[in-house]
């Protein structure tokens, strides 16, 4: 019997030890828990802290000129032709901007260009977005927005047949302007932006639409957009890339707006910027209206 007693009072020891342990871990735990909550917090708030000074440091930034030319008024598109006015795309631009179906495509294409008085009889009725980002505040119907003159360019693309090489994707290239040389090509340590405003109004089968190609950052516009109203597009490379060649890419309807163009220099994070040329001879040189440049 005292044998069985030792043993039933070694189990019960044990037991009691195990509860001990058990309940020692679930200390240890909690506490490495809430010290892991701490720092955790600690480590969201500097991050917060860090992702305020970068966005404050990105506002601050001075504008470089655009790269572009031609990006606010948009003078040598539709030149000569009344505001509202639909014309072939490809007797719509004129230099410095050129445009071409490429390679085969085929298509029919029409170019509007718009002043901010006629947005809204065109289905281009300003989001809280554009209101507060880009237009001056409303005024009037005769001076509708406090300050703000700059156009609207109305794309409305169809493209019925691909490339020769591609008969599923075809090219329409729009708003190319020039072939700038620099060191090289997709080189450069340092940063470059692109952006502008955008509204897709009608959106049918694959075609989609790049505002910004190959010499400045990738931004693309497809039906995804399609009736968000006005969107602020922007995107970060680095370096330059070779031509100026915004395009059409696909096969279907699109019928897209776009406004204020923006290729610069530098990071300036999700702030809406524009800024004019400084002169063609300085921001790059003329385009060559062959096709592929």
């Amino acid at each position: 019997m005292a044998l069985e007693q030792d043993i039933a009072d070694l189990i019960k020891s044990a037991n009691q030890l195990t509860d001990t342990v058990d309940g020692k871990v679930q200390d240890i735990t909690a506490h490495l828990n809430q010290k892991k909550q701490e720092i955790d917090t600690k480590l969201t708030a500097k991050e917060q802290a860090v992702d305020a000074k970068i966005a404050s440091f990105q506002k601050a930034l001075p504008l470089g000129p655009n790269m572009l030319s031609d990006t606010k008024h948009f003078a040598h598109i539709n030149a000569g032709q009344p505001e509202g006015t639909a014309v072939d795309v490809l007797q719509s631009h004129a230099a410095p901007w050129s445009c071409f179906y490429y390679a085969g495509t085929e298509g029919t294409s029409t170019l509007t260009k718009l002043n901010p008085s006629m947005l809204a009889q065109h289905g281009l009725l300003p989001n809280d977005e554009f209101k507060t980002r880009a237009l001056g505040g409303y005024r009037s119907e005769s001076n509708t927005y406090y300050g703000s003159d700059f156009k609207v360019i109305v794309l409305d693309v169809e493209i019925t047949k691909g490339m020769t090489s591609d008969p599923d994707n075809g090219h329409l290239f729009v708003f190319n302007q020039g072939c700038p040389t620099y060191t090289g090509w997709n080189r450069g340590e340092f940063l470059t932006q692109a952006s502008c405003w955008i509204n897709v109004l009608e959106s049918t089968g694959s075609l989609y639409f790049v505002p910004s190609y190959n010499r400045s950052a990738y931004i693309k516009v497809d039906g995804s957009d399609l009736n968000k109203g006005w969107q602020y597009k922007r995107a970060v490379q680095t370096g330059w890339g070779g031509c100026h060649q915004p395009r059409f890419i696909g096969l279907g309807k699109m019928k897209v707006a776009i406004a204020l163009p923006y290729v610069g220099m530098g990071d300036h994070g999700d702030n809406m910027i524009w800024a004019d040329s400084v002169g063609h001879p300085y921001s790059h040189v003329g385009p060559t209206v062959a096709e592929g440049v």
